[in-house]
């Protein structure tokens, strides 16, 4: 290993203990079995269309979250949108015509002191970051297509970090060099087991110190921390004022 790295090994072994303590396996009781109700909500729900990734970001310490459907994108909180649902080609006419529909994954950080959202999106081998004013690197290629990936500011050093999702498997964290998941998500023995494998996307913020990971599967997301569920919801009830973009795509 470089010299240059040897003093930030403390660092980043420190923050790795806190995402190994936050993805090992634990134990939950069972959730319930689904009410007759809750069935029905979900065959309504069929009618959305999944996204094709989400992330949150925490921008002056106002969360916000970006979604991505077909070739739109919408930015909103959980009291309604901030804007969009419009094109990608409107928003980022720079970006290559192959990230302008259908993106696997996506994952924001926060660049700077202006608070510029610093976007990593992935389609298939190749990702590619920019900013609103233009694209920083890529199309580059990556090792695998991922399912999800979710960029962060390190609370350590201030340096962004990803963290991601294929199948069954995911990373810890990484910052330079995309890696290829290799961590099995069903690890994670407390979340229902749908939650094991083939997410759409997913989201690792910092909250009072600690990691806070969401992951999102057709109309749910589960947020979980500490090894503990915070919040099991469906998305159609989370943010109603998505539904009519979710049923026309």
């Amino acid at each position: 290993m470089r010299d240059k790295h040897v003093r930030s090994l403390p660092r980043r072994w420190r923050l790795a203990s806190l995402l190994v303590a936050a993805l090992a396996a634990g134990t939950m009781a069972a959730p319930a079995p689904a009410s007759a109700s809750a069935s029905a909500a979900r065959s309504s729900a069929s009618a959305l269309r999944d996204f094709d990734a989400v992330t949150t970001v925490n921008e002056r310490n106002v969360w916000k979250h970006l979604a991505l459907i077909g070739d739109k994108y919408a930015i909103y909180n959980d009291r309604g949108l901030i804007e969009g649902p419009r094109t990608i080609r409107e928003k980022w006419p720079f970006l290559p015509e192959q990230f302008t529909h259908d993106v696997d994954s996506a994952g924001i950080a926060i660049s700077g002191p202006g608070f510029r959202w610093r976007h990593t999106w992935t389609k298939g081998n190749q990702a590619i970051t920019f900013e609103d004013s233009g694209i920083i690197t890529g199309p580059f290629f990556i090792p695998t297509p991922y399912d999800g990936i979710s960029d962060f500011n390190d609370p350590l050093d201030g340096r962004i970090r990803r963290y991601a999702v294929r199948g069954g498997l995911a990373t810890f964290l990484f910052d330079g060099a995309f890696e290829a998941p290799s961590v099995p998500l069903a690890n994670n023995t407390f979340l229902p087991e749908r939650f094991h494998s083939d997410l759409d996307d997913v989201s690792l913020e910092w909250e009072n110190n600690r990691p806070k990971i969401s992951y999102y599967k057709d109309n749910e997301r589960v947020i979980f921390s500490d090894r503990r569920i915070v919040e099991l919801v469906n998305l159609d009830a989370k943010w109603p004022f998505l539904n009519n973009w979710r049923a026309t795509g």
